[in-house]
C-alpha cells in the first residue's frame, strides 16, 4: 500500500467485508440511540412514492441559510396513518418543503443502498404549530416597532375601483372563484393577473414580486388570495418578506386567503382582509355598486327636487294665470264699457255736427241761390259776353264790329257793335 503507514491502520488482520462493516455501523447507531430518537429539522425534497410510502430530507442550515446538515427520512406506508391521525387531533398542518418538524423514529442503515435514514414513526405537530405562531409573532412585533403595520392602510382606496391586480396561482379554485364572483356582479373590471406559487418553498419570493409587478402596473387595488389549506400551507403569509412587500406598496392590498379562525401576518398589514377569495371579491364589487346606488340615488333625489319645483311651478302659474284671466275679463269689461260710452258720445257727437252742418249747407244754399244768376235774369238782368264767350264788363273791352251774345232769361239774342259810347258819370 504506496503512501500509507502500516501502523496507522489498525491491525491488517482484522478484515471487514462491506455489509459486515455496514451492520458494525448498525449496530454502534442502534446501541448509541437505543431505539427511536426526536429530531428536529426542516422537510426538503419532499415526494410521495410508490406504495403509499413518502421520502423527504430533514435538513439544517445556518445563519446563511445554508445546509450543514442532511438527513434522509423514509415514512412507511404503515405508519402514514398514525401520522395522519395526529393531524387530525392538532389541527390542519401539512408536511412540505420548507416546513420545520420534530418527528421520531430509528435511524436505520440501510445495508444494499448503504445509506442512513429515519425512519419515521410519528411527529409532533405542536412543535411545528408553535414555531410558526413564533415566527409570525416575531414579525408583527417587527412590523410594529418599524411602524409598517398599519401603513397599508393609509393608502387610499378609490371609490369605484375598475383596474383590479390579482396575485394567485394560475388555474387555482381561489382564481376561479374569485374571477366568477366579479363576473356575476354584473360590473366592469379590468383584471391584470400575475400568477405566483402560493405556499412551499420560496413562494414568498415569487408572491413578492408579483405585487411589486401589479404596483408598476397602475391598478386600483391588489387582491391577494388563495383557497384554504394548512396551516403550514397558509405560513407562507406569515413571512417577513411578503409582509414587508404588502406594508411598503402605494397601492392598497386586500387579502382574501382562506382560513376561518387564524389571522396571518399578510392579513394585518392589508388595507383590508377577507376569509375568502370570494369575500374578498364581493367587497370590491360593493364598493363599485355603492358607488352606483349613490349616484342612483343623488339622480333620485335631483329627479324627485325637481318634480317638486315642477309641480310648485305648475301651481304658481295656474294661479297667476287664474289672476290674470280675472284681471283680463275685469279689464275687458272696463274697456269695453268705455268703448260704449265712447261711441255714445261719438254717435251724440255726430249726430250734432250733423245737424250743424246741414244748418251750414241750407245757409250756403241760400247765399248760392241769392247769387245764381238766373235768378238775376228772372228779374230784368241780361249777360253779354263777346264771340269768344268773354262776360263784358266794361266799355272798354269792345270795339265797333265785335259780335256779342246777350243772354236773357228766356233766350240768346246775337248782335254787333256799331260804336260804343262811354258814360259822362263813369
Amino acid at each position: 500500500m504506496v503512501g500509507v503507514d502500516q501502523h496507522d491502520i489498525g491491525d491488517p488482520t482484522i478484515r471487514y467485508s462491506v455489509s459486515r462493516l455496514l451492520a458494525t455501523a448498525r449496530d454502534a447507531i442502534d446501541a448509541e440511540l437505543g431505539g427511536p430518537v426526536w429530531v428536529e429539522g426542516e422537510i426538503s425534497g419532499f415526494k410521495k412514492g410508490r406504495n403509499n410510502h413518502t421520502y423527504f430530507d430533514l435538513i439544517e442550515t445556518d445563519e446563511q441559510n445554508r445546509v450543514i446538515a442532511k438527513l434522509s427520512v423514509a415514512l412507511w406506508a404503515g405508519n402514514r396513518n398514525r401520522v395522519n391521525a395526529r393531524f387530525k387531533d392538532t389541527g390542519p398542518i401539512r408536511m412540505d418543503d420548507g416546513v420545520r418538524v420534530r418527528i421520531i423514529g430509528p435511524l436505520e442503515l440501510w445495508l444494499p443502498g448503504g445509506r442512513i435514514q429515519l425512519s419515521m414513526q410519528d411527529i409532533d405537530p405542536e412543535f411545528t404549530l408553535e414555531l410558526i405562531d413564533s415566527e409570525r409573532d416575531r414579525v408583527l412585533a417587527l412590523l410594529r416597532t418599524e411602524g409598517l403595520i398599519d401603513r397599508n392602510r393609509h393608502c387610499l382606496v378609490p371609490a369605484a375601483p375598475r383596474r383590479i391586480g390579482l396575485v394567485t396561482a394560475i388555474g387555482s379554485a381561489a382564481e376561479a372563484d374569485f374571477l366568477k364572483t366579479l363576473h356575476d356582479s354584473g360590473l366592469a373590471f379590468d383584471i391584470v393577473f400575475v400568477d405566483a406559487q402560493m405556499q412551499g418553498l420560496g413562494a414568498e419570493r415569487t408572491v413578492s414580486a408579483a405585487l411589486r409587478t401589479l404596483e408598476r402596473e397602475e391598478v386600483d387595488l391588489i387582491a391577494l388570495v388563495r383557497g384554504g389549506g394548512a396551516r403550514t400551507d397558509l405560513a407562507t403569509f406569515d413571512h417577513e418578506l411578503i409582509a414587508r412587500t404588502i406594508a411598503t406598496l402605494e397601492v392598497p392590498v386586500f387579502t382574501g386567503i382562506g382560513h376561518e379562525i387564524d389571522t396571518s401576518v399578510a392579513d394585518v398589514v392589508a388595507n383590508q382582509s377577507f376569509k375568502t377569495p370570494t369575500a374578498c371579491a364581493a367587497a370590491i364589487a360593493d364598493l363599485q355598486r355603492e358607488v352606483i346606488d349613490q349616484v342612483e340615488d343623488a339622480w333620485l333625489g335631483i329627479a324627485t327636487c325637481a318634480q317638486r319645483l315642477l309641480e310648485r311651478e305648475n301651481t304658481r302659474l295656474a294661479r297667476h294665470a287664474r289672476h290674470a284671466s280675472t284681471s283680463v275679463r275685469s279689464r275687458l269689461a272696463l274697456e269695453q264699457h268705455r268703448l260704449d260710452a265712447a261711441a255714445e258720445r261719438s254717435t251724440r257727437s255726430g249726430r250734432s255736427a250733423l245737424r250743424l252742418a246741414s244748418s251750414r249747407v241750407d245757409l250756403l244754399s241760400a247765399r248760392l241761390r241769392a247769387v245764381d244768376p238766373a235768378r238775376a235774369l228772372g228779374r230784368g238782368w241780361t249777360i253779354t259776353r263777346t264771340g269768344a264767350g268773354t262776360v263784358v264788363r266794361s266799355i272798354d273791352d269792345l270795339r265797333s264790329g265785335d259780335t256779342l251774345v246777350t243772354q236773357l232769361v228766356d233766350g240768346i239774342v246775337t248782335s254787333t257793335v256799331s260804336a260804343t259810347e262811354h258814360r259822362e258819370d263813369s
